[in-house]
């Protein structure tokens, strides 16, 4: 059989990956520090036969979706005193189902019915000395530019530090993403203590919807062309194997 149609094949199933990449990365445009993934594409040539040297023409692919961890998402001021956008390379950590430590951009915070200050996804977030959680009811509770959890219990009360965020400053080159949406490093990092937050903001997902709907629709014209591809392979081979029986 003509080795064309592992060529096709594969780039189908590139094609597939890269879709399923930008339908995720547009799924989660509104989510509040969501990394935006890209599909990458690497070539591989087929191995020679015996005594053969590699087909330049029967190229195939492999493939890959690193995420786009430098650039940004828009920040946007929301007023509410547990937002906060991580600034700079600052990632926020927060305690995963195993009860490790996962970091992440996303900063709508909210105290649950226990006092655990969580994410809105619920993780619960870390702060320098542990998980942290208001030990009384407070009347009111916000986030300093330093991370600092400020806490008071009436009305007419001073604002008095409860708890620091972790904020950790990794090199993105380091950072793989997990199967929960959280990210993480090989090595523990140690808390940055100069990195920072703007409170009462949010950091938007760094995904352009538009973009995003280019993209998949030249990914679904791509496709197309693969699978005419595919079945110029299959009407080669069968005029081959009739040509050779013919022959015969």
């Amino acid at each position: 059989m003509d080795r064309l149609v592992y060529t096709a094949l594969t780039g189908l199933q590139r094609n597939w990956e890269a879709q399923a990449v930008t339908a995720h990365n547009l799924a989660n445009a509104s989510t509040p520090g969501f990394r935006r993934a890209a599909a990458s594409l690497s070539p591989g040539w087929l191995a020679p036969g015996p005594g053969g040297a590699a087909l330049a023409p029967r190229v195939q692919s492999g493939g890959e979706a690193p995420h786009d961890l430098l650039r940004a998402g828009p920040v946007e001021t929301t007023g509410n005193p547990l937002d906060v956008a991580m600034n700079g390379g600052a990632w926020l950590a927060v305690r995963d189902a195993d009860g490790g430590e996962g970091l992440t951009r996303r900063g709508d915070l909210r105290l649950d019915a226990t006092g655990r200050l969580v994410t809105a996804d619920g993780w619960q977030v870390l702060g320098t000395e542990g998980p942290i959680q208001l030990a009384a009811p407070a009347s009111a509770v916000r986030i300093a530019r330093d991370g600092t959890v400020e806490a008071r219990g009436g009305a007419d009360a001073p604002f008095v530090a409860v708890a620091r965020l972790r904020l950790v400053s990794p090199d993105p080159v380091e950072l793989a993403r997990g199967p929960d949406g959280l990210f993480r490093t090989t090595a523990p990092l140690e808390a940055d203590p100069a990195a920072t937050v703007t409170p009462g903001a949010l950091e938007r997902a760094n995904v352009e919807a538009s973009a995003a709907l280019v993209e998949l629709v030249e990914q679904t014209r791509r496709f197309e062309f693969q699978t005419r591809l595919v079945a110029v392979a299959r009407e080669l081979d069968e005029g081959s194997a009739r040509l050779m029986r013919v022959e015969g």
